[in-house]
């Protein structure tokens, strides 16, 4: 797997700023300083050595906090840039989760709206045992320097969520992160809240917008070549990460400028319908409704878009089996 080596730059930009030789940075890998200057991508393995080396040599275990907070949007490449157009930050987002591979083939990124906003998840491919810090640490300074600059402000009321135990410089986080910082969680996260996701950007640009989709579209055709529901987990994402009510199928193939027919089509080559899809991210926010909120269901199948309550009832019974109250009795035994 590869990841870009404009992070292993960094890392060398980072030392030499700070005075520390970096020759013993190259030790146990295959890299070598022309070598980095000269390609775009590099193995990750060899960049998780690099950064095991970075953190003996300068005996800071916080290389990742300093690290992380000079990343900025277009270090993701084409990624970014398309991103740093983007319409709103949610819009972003989306783009990153799903392109993202495309830059880092080791990284994934899951994105799903909630009641608050949005949440972010920041999984790897590959195990990284003692640099897993540094990837959480930079992955999620990286996210909130990009929420702060497609908004225009700052950011102090979103939740970074740390999948490890605090390390022995958890207090230096504060430093970094303006918003709240807690440790143990089973995956790292972040949640943005809701006021931030639609605001329009400053950095919005229609034509460049559009033209970097079309890009990053050509190379997920290409990745679909060895993952053959490449293009139905984009649609996903789109869904899963859209504010209520959910898209319909005119306004998706808007959104992704194509026809509804070509839409249908790409997704029917890889066995799934967008009626599907939509049904499943719809059932997927009525159980979070109905398990998170006091709600009535008359006003869960309007915030749905339901015209009537009785079709939201119907399509209940039809994902999981029981009447929207029956499945809301049900959780709350369950947390009794």
């Amino acid at each position: 797997m590869m990841i870009s080596s404009v992070y292993a730059r960094y890392v060398i930009r980072d030392f030499r700023y700070r005075g520390i030789p970096i020759d013993s940075l190259f030790e146990g890998t295959t890299l070598d300083l022309p070598t980095l200057e000269q390609t775009d991508a590099i193995a990750v393995t060899d960049f998780n050595q690099l950064l095991i080396n970075a953190e003996s040599i300068s005996a800071d275990p916080a290389v990742g906090l300093m690290i992380g907070r000079n990343v900025r949007t277009m270090t993701l490449g084409s990624v970014g840039v398309a991103a740093s157009s983007a319409p709103t930050l949610r819009a972003g987002l989306q783009v990153v989760e799903s392109f993202a591979r495309v830059h880092a083939q080791h990284s994934k990124i899951n994105i799903e709206a909630t009641l608050q906003g949005l949440r972010v998840v920041l999984q790897w491919e590959t195990e990284l045992d003692e640099v897993e810090r540094f990837h959480a640490e930079s992955g999620l300074l990286w996210l909130q320097n990009y929420a702060e600059l497609i908004t225009g402000r700052t950011i102090q009321d979103a939740h970074y969520r740390l999948g490890y135990p605090p390390p022995s410089y958890a207090d230096a986080y504060a430093k970094y992160f303006r918003g709240q910082v807690s440790f143990n969680h089973s995956v790292t996260s972040s949640e943005l809240p809701a006021h931030c996701l639609d605001m329009p950007s400053p950095y919005y640009n229609r034509d460049l917008w559009q033209r970097f989709q079309l890009s990053l579209e050509e190379n997920l055709r290409e990745l679909s070549r060895s993952d053959v529901r490449s293009y139905s987990h984009y649609v996903r994402t789109l869904l899963q990460s859209s504010e209520l009510p959910l898209p319909t199928l005119k306004s998706m193939a808007k959104t992704l400028h194509i026809s509804e027919r070509t839409l249908n089509r790409r997704l029917q080559n890889e066995g799934v319908c967008f009626r599907d899809l939509r049904a499943e991210v719809l059932a997927s926010w009525a159980r979070r409704y109905l398990t998170e909120t006091s709600d009535s269901v008359e006003s869960i199948a309007a915030s749905l878009g339901f015209v009537e309550a009785s079709s939201f009832r119907r399509a209940f019974k039809a994902w999981e089996g029981c009447s929207p109250n029956q499945f809301r009795d049900g959780q709350k035994r369950v947390i009794n």
